[in-house]
């Protein structure tokens, strides 16, 4: 018999908001995953995302008890949960931020000196954090293609 399935909690902290909260549900959401056996709270994730990558099985620190974590490897993601995995609901809205303040700064023309726009530090204030994130995603989806491949050679071995 198959391994059980961890159990997988959506948590509103929008319910005090009334009519703004029902706009920010999908933001202000987080995603608790708990040990089926014990309950032990083993990820807790900020919004509705539920993709992650890694081999699929995990053991529980509490109770040893092991499960399936809902992990898939990068291959086996369809192309909605890739997006949402290198573009979750902050790395897009920290985008969203940056352009419209840059098109605010860009606008008004500001400058921090003679010939400096106010423009560049604005722009490495935003992407510098982009530029790591999809360096550390890009990693994470290389290992995670290593490991798949690795793994469909053993079995066909």
């Amino acid at each position: 018999m198959g391994k059980p399935l961890a159990f997988k909690e959506q948590e509103s902290l929008t319910s005090s908001f009334s009519e703004v909260g029902a706009g920010l549900s999908g933001v202000l959401s987080p995603t608790i995953y708990r040990c089926p056996n014990c309950r032990k709270v083993y990820k807790v994730v900020l919004g509705p995302g539920s993709a992650f990558l890694g081999e699929g099985e995990r053991t529980c620190l509490r109770c040893k008890t092991e499960f399936r974590d809902r992990s898939e490897e990068w291959p086996l993601i369809d192309a909605l949960d890739r997006f949402f995995f290198l573009c979750p609901g902050v790395v897009c809205g920290w985008m969203l931020l940056g352009i419209v303040v840059g098109v605010v700064f860009y606008e008004a023309g500001w400058t921090l000196g003679e010939n400096v726009p106010l423009l560049l530090p604005v722009a490495i204030i935003f992407v510098a954090p982009l530029i790591a994130w999809f360096v550390f995603r890009g990693f994470q989806v290389a290992r995670s293609t290593r490991r798949f491949n690795l793994n469909r050679k053993v079995k066909t071995a």
